[in-house]
């Protein structure tokens, strides 16, 4: 097995031979920055609020175990995945939704993804079974899951459980029908790790609870954009598209703060494609002008904060009216983390930054 840097600044401790290696931690600041824009404004230091130098997803933290085991065993459905890390374990092979998932960048360097759970059980059937005969693994744990994802209605891990019937494998099961303490449970026993898998709900349970009771007022009735930025180093080009409402950060994040998406604006004559409205580029660049009929009052910046604020600029230099816009003038223009529910165990810490930010 391959080690590397499972999160930015980490120092990687010896491997042994039995499937372990162990991480030297350090802080993973949440700095405060000033973003200068040359275009007619400027967002300003933004006093008690993040903006996250590194990507968004480098500020989840890790699990207190020191030690990250690798368990024989393909894992099909994030939120299984994510809730073995935070038990100390990832599996050799997954099968998670990582063009989505920021987190599954940094298992990478233990877990090899062998495709998401839509496409291992369609273009490329033969994944999963490939992976178990490469590895030599005979085990596969699923999450059992009829609400898998929102941007595919209908798509569960267990449909990959036809094409398992030749491989010898033994197949599990965690199922998340019954609520998230529940399947820490059947995880937490799958992998002999009953003390830790109680600890963790008490942990989450207390966290959830507490940023619950603290959601801002000041956050309610505002209306909000959220942009998701990727930013192609060898190119410079930027690729943007918009969140549309009726997605993950509706149900989770601007839901409960009682916060408006009107990511509409962007709409077009297009439909969201995995959830998002892709902004049309007008000679090379990214066309932000549906800002100005949507005048939210935050934008969020997910993904790569980079390729978002380089837009906004470059859009500023051709529609000075844009720094009108009320998230621009009143300097609400924030990075976040992504969340598309696959980090559960995490998100308490997602929701607790969204209602920093939003409740300004």
């Amino acid at each position: 097995m391959a080690v590397g840097t499972l999160f930015p600044r980490m120092r990687m401790a010896k491997a042994n031979g039995h499937g372990r290696f162990g991480i030297v931690h350090s802080n993973l600041e949440i700095c405060l920055v000033n973003t200068f824009f040359r275009a007619g404004f400027r967002l300003a230091t933004l006093l008690g609020v993040s903006l996250f130098l590194a990507h968004p997803s480098s500020v989840l933290a890790a699990p207190k175990t020191t030690t990250i085991e690798t368990l024989p065993a393909v894992m099909v459905g994030d939120r299984v995945v994510d809730i073995a890390y935070n038990l100390g374990v990832l599996p050799e092979c997954m099968s998670v939704r990582a063009s989505l998932w920021p987190m599954a960048d940094k298992f990478k360097t233990v877990s090899q993804p062998v495709g998401c759970p839509k496409c291992v059980t369609t273009a490329r059937k033969n994944a999963v079974p490939g992976a178990l005969k490469t590895h030599g693994i005979s085990r596969v744990i699923i999450e059992k899951n009829d609400q898998f994802c929102l941007f595919t209605p209908g798509l569960k891990p267990e449909n990959v459980v036809p094409l398992l019937k030749d491989s010898g494998a033994s197949i599990e099961y965690v199922d998340f029908s019954q609520g998230l303490d529940t399947a820490i449970r059947q995880t937490a026993k799958l992998l002999n790790r009953e003390a830790q898998g109680e600890e963790l709900i008490a942990k989450h349970t207390k966290e959830l609870a507490e940023v619950q009771a603290g959601l801002p007022q000041s956050a309610k009735g505002k209306t909000v954009v959220i942009i998701n930025g990727t930013y192609q180093p060898d190119t410079g080009k930027c690729l943007l598209r918009v969140e549309a409402p009726r997605y993950y950060a509706d149900k989770f994040l601007l839901g409960p703060l009682g916060c408006a998406n009107v990511g509409d604006a962007f709409k077009g004559t297009a439909e969201a494609s995995n959830g998002h409205y892709p902004v049309r580029k007008i000679k090379g660049e990214a066309d932000l002008s549906p800002l100005l009929a949507a005048n939210p009052d935050v934008i969020v910046m997910t993904g790569d904060a980079t390729a978002v604020q380089q837009a906004l600029a470059r859009q500023l230099q051709t529609t000075s009216d844009l720094a009108k816009i009320k998230a621009i003038r009143d300097m609400a223009v924030y990075a976040l983390p992504l969340y598309i529910d696959s980090s559960v165990i995490e998100y308490p810490q997602i929701l607790r930054k969204w209602a920093l930010a939003l409740g300004r």
